[in-house]
């Protein structure tokens, strides 16, 4: 139905109503969760935040947590996109070969700082992803490992392109990206201000990013020899 000023209240119109109400909570996730903690923040606190009732809460998510998963996707496509990006030039235009051995410094560097970036950019993402994702729940933790493996499958198609991976590189894929994500908690929880430290200062010059970054390439660089290839 159309009214006549143009509005339409059924069919598309009404699921895109819907889809931005639900997009507008996920925004509001994100700020609240990344800056206040998931444990910190009540529905109530998410509907005032974005201007919207509980029954629209509702409408798109079951409970808090339901809403946190949405935020995680959302965060994890954000960054998985803007890494591609940075890694698609190093990877030949029909997919089916993976990086060149002679590029792997250089894609290794742009692919992680990119992804880096992506959470040193936005501090609530940085939250989200490293740390409020952690032990809140089973359905959650499956969410969370589920998003390691896909990183670890993400790393095994730019190297390896069609070709399947053994068990092994699966493995040291996996490996990989836990030692990454491993360095930038450590560097989030020291140099965020919100979690106490035994000596934050010794702790923030430790986990520096341009470090970090550095340190991630030559685990990548050192793996794709023995490891990926």
């Amino acid at each position: 139905m159309t009214t006549t000023d143009g509005r339409r209240y059924a069919g598309a119109a009404a699921d895109e109503r819907r889809d931005r109400r639900r997009a507008e909570f996920v925004t509001a996730g994100l700020e609240l969760f990344g800056s206040e903690g998931f444990a910190n923040v009540s529905i109530k606190r998410l509907c005032d935040h974005s201007g919207l009732t509980q029954r629209y809460f509702y409408e798109s998510f079951d409970d808090r947590s339901a809403l946190l998963a949405a935020v995680y996707d959302d965060c994890v496509e954000f960054a998985r996109t803007a890494t591609l990006r940075a890694a698609a030039e190093f990877v030949a235009p029909d997919g089916g070969e993976g990086v060149r051995t002679t590029d792997v410094p250089e894609a290794a560097r742009a692919s992680l700082g990119a992804f880096i970036h992506t959470l040193a950019a936005n501090p609530h993402r940085a939250r989200v992803m490293l740390v409020e994702m952690v032990g809140v729940n089973a359905d959650l933790e499956r969410q969370r490992l589920a998003a390691i493996h896909g990183w670890a499958d993400l790393i095994l198609t730019v190297v390896l392109g069609e070709q399947e991976p053994r068990r092994g590189q699966r493995l040291a894929a996996i490996g990989l990206v836990g030692a990454v994500t491993q360095l930038l908690v450590d560097w989030y929880t020291s140099t965020s201000g919100h979690f106490a430290a035994e000596d934050e200062s010794t702790a923030a010059d430790l986990f520096e990013l341009d470090d970090i970054l550095d340190t991630c390439v030559e685990l990548f660089v050192a793996a794709h020899g023995p490891l990926l290839t």
